[in-house]
């Protein structure tokens, strides 16, 4: 193909259109156009960058997170308040009845149950001010007395035994002593 006649061409149609003019409102629509063009394109160039800048923020801000966070302290057996003294006190004996018990209670030859209870372990540290409270009598597996730094043999940690629980008026539980009920 010849290129001179195609140059010809051309440059008659642009000296026939040079004398020619596109109306007002066609070039503002254009102009609108072109820059709403360019916008999107800019947009659609920068949004991946801003993305991945977002994304590269959250991963910092998750990782760090395990940082701000207090970790986990290991656990040991905490000191009993009470460590110079043996961990059962004396038997507490109740008040004899002034008159023998009706005839639905228990025979008069019936020994009595004695409750050898220990001193009370804080469970909080610090504690916050105690008010008020109430003293649950509860049912606890043997290991529990691990915790407050009691020795069990390994043979009975399974065993039930009873404790009573001060629990304070925001539910949380405050102290705890071990009880061994027994029959005279």
């Amino acid at each position: 193909m010849n290129e001179d006649p195609v140059r010809d061409i051309l440059r008659t149609l642009a000296d026939e259109d040079a004398a020619a003019e596109v109306s007002h409102q066609i070039e503002v629509r254009l102009r609108k156009e072109f820059r709403s063009w360019k916008r999107r394109r800019i947009v659609k160039r920068i949004s991946p960058w801003v993305l991945m800048a977002a994304a590269i923020v959250l991963v910092f801000t998750f990782a760090n997170r395990k940082d701000t966070m207090p970790t986990p302290r290991e656990s040991t057996a905490v000191e009993p308040a009470v460590a110079h003294t043996a961990p059962l006190t004396a038997p507490v004996k109740p008040i004899e009845p002034a008159s023998p018990r009706a005839p639905g209670g228990a025979a008069a030859g019936t020994p009595e149950p004695v409750e050898i209870v220990t001193d009370f372990f804080p469970l909080m540290d610090p504690a916050p001010p105690f008010e008020r409270g109430q003293l649950l009598r509860v049912e606890l597996p043997a290991s529990a007395m691990q915790m407050v730094g009691l020795p069990v043999p390994e043979e009975y940690l399974a065993q039930p035994i009873h404790a009573d629980v001060l629990v304070g008026e925001e539910g949380l539980p405050r102290a705890i002593r071990f009880v061994k009920i027994e029959r005279e």
